[in-house]
């Protein structure tokens, strides 16, 4: 593995997030390593101690293999800066990363531009794009960032678990295919004496004793999502093959929101495009959760048949969610004994900003490192996630708590409403940082 231009925590530092930093050592508090999961931060994370001499041959993921399917079913909005993550994490380039997601060509995958609009519906359903506007492109960009780079790729969240896993294989991780789902039976796995167990689900490990028993959830997230194909797109002349689109409506007092990425799949191979329609469910517990994820696949459909996009082959690739918040604030490992590694990677809102898969490599990047360092894996997770825990928290505040505000800017003035979100790719959270 690795080569001349293998990324590490010097080539992959910008704006983003606080990374740990060198320096004079602690010791490391642990002789090995037992994770429940094989996701997305949890097999960063994994991939990343497995390469230090520190844990060579001492770190176990305990988890059933990945199954590949075509239904897309969690995030599947890959941010390039998310790459940089994956990369540093195995010692490989960004381009061994992409090869082993796509192949030797991922240009389908690529969004270069994206536009944001308002979505009309008719009375009929029937729903029109308002006027759009540009709100990020690869071409405005700092100076001491690198113009026309790729913004982000779609993929399959599975196929994507399923290239980290193989890469995290070659970093020295050991499977053990049968998952573990109690903390005496992590601890048997564990190849040393003083481990440490890392939960990588959002459910508690039994037997753990609780540090911190949190309340219910309370707020929900429903999206509905699946794969398109292209027939009018040109026709339709809204988008091109290599941009997306970002739009929203008001419904009952908050917004809908949809995303559409360019995408590319072998197990789909005539999809060019993923979307998903999403909601912020307040009081999620008494929601009628099937009649929500029924109106956003409508939403969908009707928003894919104005940009020229057709569903493809939606009884396989269609999938739906209804996934809790996480808390705001800054978050501790729930119970003793355990980094609760899921947890706190989801910094506030799933789904809504398309960086899911960003903020679980980088939390697991950045506790992998804060561990190496001797110090405090939850300290560095939160530090590292600030921006983006920021970030999501006012899109969410947009979304539920100005909706009348954020719909008539986003239908009179776009260019407005979506300026600051644009300024996202100054601060390294689309692009990789160089």
């Amino acid at each position: 593995m690795g080569g001349a231009d293998m990324l590490g925590m010097a080539e992959i530092r910008g704006r983003d997030a606080t990374l740990p930093k060198g320096g004079p050592r602690a010791p490391v508090a642990y002789d090995s390593i037992v994770v429940n999961s094989n996701g997305i931060g949890a097999i960063t994370f994994a991939a990343r101690l497995a390469r230090s001499p520190e844990f060579q041959g001492k770190v176990v993921v305990a988890a059933k293999p990945v199954a590949e399917s075509r239904r897309l079913i969690d995030g599947c909005t890959l941010r390039a800066r998310s790459v940089d993550y994956y990369a540093a994490a195995c010692g490989v380039t960004r381009e061994a990363v992409l090869g082993e997601v796509y192949g030797s060509d991922w240009r389908q995958a690529v969004a270069d531009r994206q536009y944001a609009a308002y979505c009309n519906p008719d009375a009929a359903g029937r729903i029109s794009i308002d006027r759009r506007t540009v709100f990020m492109d690869g071409e405005n960009v700092r100076r001491d960032r690198t113009p026309r780079q790729p913004l982000s790729y779609g993929v399959r969240n599975s196929r994507l678990m399923g290239a980290l896993n193989s890469l995290a294989r070659e970093c020295g991780v050991s499977f053990v295919e049968e998952p573990a789902t109690s903390y005496a039976d992590l601890r048997a796995l564990a190849p040393g004496q003083n481990p440490l167990i890392v939960n990588g689900t959002p459910k508690p490990i039994d037997g753990a004793a609780w540090r911190e028993q949190p309340l219910p959830p309370r707020d929900f997230v429903a999206a509905a999502q699946m794969a398109f194909t292209s027939p009018r797109l040109a026709q339709a002349g809204i988008i091109g093959p290599h941009d997306s689109f970002v739009g929203l409506l008001k419904r009952d007092g908050t917004v809908d929101m949809c995303v559409f990425y360019p995408f590319q799949d072998p197990l789909s191979p005539v999809a060019t495009f993923y979307g998903i329609f999403f909601r912020i469910v307040r009081n999620g517990a008494q929601a009628d959760k099937a009649r929500e994820q029924d109106i956003l696949r409508g939403e969908l459909e009707q928003v894919a048949e104005a940009l020229g996009l057709s569903p493809d082959a939606p009884e396989e690739t269609m999938g739906t969610a209804f996934v809790p918040l996480s808390p705001w604030r800054k978050l501790g490992s729930r119970q003793e004994g355990v980094l609760d590694l899921s947890r706190i990677s989801g910094a506030g809102c799933p789904i809504i900003a398309g960086d899911g898969m960003a903020r679980a490599g980088l939390g697991g990047f950045a506790a992998a490192e804060a561990i190496l360092l001797g110090a405090a894996p939850e300290r560095a997770m939160n530090a590292a996630l600030g921006r983006w825990r920021l970030n999501n928290r006012m899109q969410a505040f947009a979304m539920t708590k100005l909706p009348s505000l954020t719909s008539f800017l986003v239908r009179t003035v776009p260019g407005v409403a979506f300026a600051g979100i644009g300024k996202a790719r100054d601060f390294d959270m689309w692009a990789g940082a160089y």
